[in-house]
């Protein structure tokens, strides 16, 4: 089985030069130190917004933007080509989660539960969920005061997950997410996808500008 965590698929893209060179980056003697070097990267770098779920890792790469589906897949892209097995966890969650980071109109249009989805990893013997969805600057933004995420350095031995409390169903963990991923949109769009990045954005700018005035 833990082969097959290690396996490339069409959105899990390990053999592109992007993901092969960037993971070189990243590596370090001690697994232990990769796996904290991908999270952080991944956590923090690749900053949330919107994006469609099919897309590669390597374009997730360049682009240093997505949603849990997106930094997830390059999270583990990255893994496995370090020779880490990784794979995807699946909850179902109560799409509160993402009220305060989506105008009324389009947060009306999210699935009740919705799909999460994040990075398993295989180490210490057993496998350890490390969520790397909330960047610093979203969360220092939208959920600082909130319990539904927490921003904590990995202690690198516990588990970096969304508060149990949204969870409604664990789906298990797989290998391959493929299918899901290239099921076409429900609703959004590329208008939409724009609205939604705007509003985060905008969001973020009022609350440097309140940072600012306060320091």
């Amino acid at each position: 089985m833990e082969g097959d965590f290690l396996e490339e698929t069409k959105y899990c893209d390990i053999s592109s030069k992007e993901i092969c060179e960037f993971t070189e980056t990243l590596k370090s003697r001690e697994v232990i130190d990769t796996i904290e070097n991908i999270f952080n990267f991944v956590r923090d770098e690749v900053k949330y917004r919107f994006d469609y779920p099919c897309v590669k890792a390597s374009e997730t790469l360049k682009k240093k933007i997505g949603t849990c589906f997106n930094k997830t897949n390059l999270q583990i892209a990255l893994l496995r080509k370090a020779g880490i097995p990784a794979g995807y966890g699946v909850y179902l969650v109560h799409r509160e989660i993402l009220k305060s980071i989506l105008p009324q109109d389009i947060f009306t249009l999210v699935n009740e539960p919705t799909i999460h989805v994040f990075a398993k990893v295989f180490i210490h013997n057993r496998w350890i969920g490390l969520d790397a969805t909330v960047d610093k600057e979203l969360f220092e933004t939208f959920y600082k005061n909130s319990d539904i995420w927490n921003h904590e350095k990995w202690d690198r031995k516990g588990e970096i997950l969304l508060d149990k409390f949204f969870i409604v169903e664990d789906q298990g963990l797989y290998a391959n997410i493929d299918l899901y991923l290239s099921q076409p949109p429900r609703f959004w769009t590329d208008e939409l996808i724009k609205k939604a990045n705007f509003y985060i954005e905008e969001k973020i700018k009022e609350k440097r500008v309140e940072n600012v005035k306060n320091n």
